[in-house]
């Protein structure tokens, strides 16, 4: 399964002491090494800058900024240095040493304002670290307002760069300004996750860390590309239709024939073998069966166990709660050896079910909160009571936002940091059922299935113009699927 790992703030602070101390790289030339892989990373934007302007404050991002200043000036471009006074470290204070020898303009940090900022120039936003605490205050929180007056006047004609965090930036609340690009070193930051830029916005400056060495719960997942989703598409010539997967799919009330449908359909579309829908409603099985009239489709009836049927007890995957409605949930227990899925109305029918890691979960965070009985705010404040809960019920947990977040029976966290507002639409929960469904079916283990699921869509997304209705993401898995 293909991920990195992910620090939160103490264990980046642990990484940089032990990369110190215990490996003997001095703080000066890892602050050197940060500096010169910035410069590299975001080349052209400086020079095609008219001036570039860097905030620094008291600390180690301070530290960043001059010496990003130096090698800005050593390249001959004009730079000058807005600073906070104070106490600084042996390198930080290096730097600026290097600065003042190079005559860059240095002036007080409380002489910043938005006027000295003009188009086509490159702000450098060195000010604060990931381990910023909440409020903003005094000289700093001013220096943020002026920053946000003048991307507010310039747009993208202002370029800001931040090193290592957007100052002031807390998860999933507004945030102090509008950052172009995000520099980050070290080691990849929980909070930057959340922080909400393109991928390609986004540079990682590894700097010699031995990351892969530390143990952390967290982890980033990496991107299945086009060729690698192709080729977990493929199916073999020897194949057959339990071979290429089999699912049950649990859903469909009056009125809601839709949602079933979408999943059946994406799970189909993939190359999934041979699929069932179980459904309350008549007028869900007409529609069905009037869309493609292949399909297997049985009323789901009540008092009765919806999951005793043959084809139910050797389908791999049981999907259960797109478009159903509460009162029809069936009250059978779920089948042991298939792997299930629970979405949308399954969700409100779980406090009295026995789970396993066979189960995944896939609220989003309206549903968490009521599954759950708490009240977060945003999805980032939920991150530690949903990983307490998947450990405590022994199961997976999927928590779907702009980036969701899956939490394992053992108390790991995969992020899924691909922010796509055009996944942002009505339908597309149902479409990850469908997906998920598909990997599921075909052995792929929990994890790799989410994956692979999330990079599939967000490739359906990427094919698609403007803002999409779920059913034209799902036409692009044609794109995909290759005989």
């Amino acid at each position: 399964m293909k991920s990195q790992v992910l620090f939160n703030e103490n264990e980046s602070r642990e990484l940089d002491r032990i990369t110190i101390q215990e490996r003997g790289i001095s703080g000066t030339m890892l602050m050197g090494f940060a500096a010169l892989s910035v410069f590299k990373a975001w080349e052209k934007t400086f020079l095609s800058a008219q001036k570039i302007v860097i905030v620094c404050g008291s600390g180690n991002n301070g530290g960043d900024g001059y010496a990003l200043a130096q090698f800005l000036k050593a390249e001959g471009l004009q730079v000058e240095i807005f600073a906070k006074q104070g106490k600084y470290s042996e390198e930080t204070q290096y730097y600026k040493n290097l600065t003042e020898s190079l005559k860059i303009p240095i002036f007080s940090i409380e002489k910043f304002q938005a006027s000295h900022l003009h188009p086509g120039e490159v702000l450098v936003d060195c000010l604060l670290g990931t381990g910023f605490k909440e409020p903003l205050e005094g000289e700093i929180s001013r220096v943020v307002s002026e920053i946000s007056k003048a991307k507010e006047k310039f747009k993208t004609s202002l370029f800001v760069l931040s090193i290592d965090a957007v100052s002031g930036y807390v998860p999933e609340k507004e945030y102090p300004f509008d950052a172009d690009g995000l520099a980050e070193i070290g080691s990849p930051k929980l909070k930057n996750v959340f922080y909400p830029l393109p991928k390609e916005k986004k540079s990682f400056h590894p700097i010699g860390f031995v990351r892969e060495g530390f143990t952390t719960e967290q982890r980033i997942f990496l991107r299945a590309n086009e060729q690698e989703l192709k080729n977990r598409l493929l199916r073999e010539k020897d194949s057959h239709k339990y071979k290429n997967g089999s699912a049950v799919f649990v859903g469909g009330s009056e009125g809601m024939s839709g949602a079933i449908l979408s999943s059946a359909l994406a799970f189909q579309e993939l190359g999934g073998g041979i699929s069932q829908i179980l459904t309350p409603s008549e007028s869900t099985l007409t529609k069905v069966l009037k869309k493609d009239p292949s399909f297997m489709i049985s009323k789901l009836e009540s008092g009765k166990d919806a999951y005793s049927t043959s084809f139910v007890k050797k389908a791999r995957v049981v999907a259960v709660g797109p478009g159903l409605a509460k009162s029809d949930l069936p009250s059978s227990m779920y089948p042991k050896d298939a792997k299930v899925i629970l979405d949308a109305g399954a969700l409100q029918d779980v406090s009295g079910r026995t789970l396993s890691p066979n189960f995944i979960l896939t609220p989003h965070l309206g549903e968490w909160n009521s599954l759950s009985g708490k009240s977060s705010p945003n999805l980032y404040s939920a991150l530690d009571d949903a990983k307490a809960w998947a450990k405590e019920k022994k199961c997976h947990l999927l928590l779907k936002g702009s980036v969701s977040v899956l939490f394992t029976p053992e108390g790991l966290s995969y992020f899924w940091e691909y922010q796509e507002p055009r996944l942002a639409v009505m339908g597309t929960g149902d479409l990850l059922v469908g997906v998920l469904s598909f990997f599921l079916s075909r052995g792929e283990e929990i994890v790799e299935s989410v994956r692979l699921s999330q990079s599939l869509l967000l490739y359906c997304a990427e094919q698609c113009k403007g803002y999409p209705t779920a059913g034209r993401i799902r036409k692009k898995i044609r794109n995909l699927v290759t005989i």
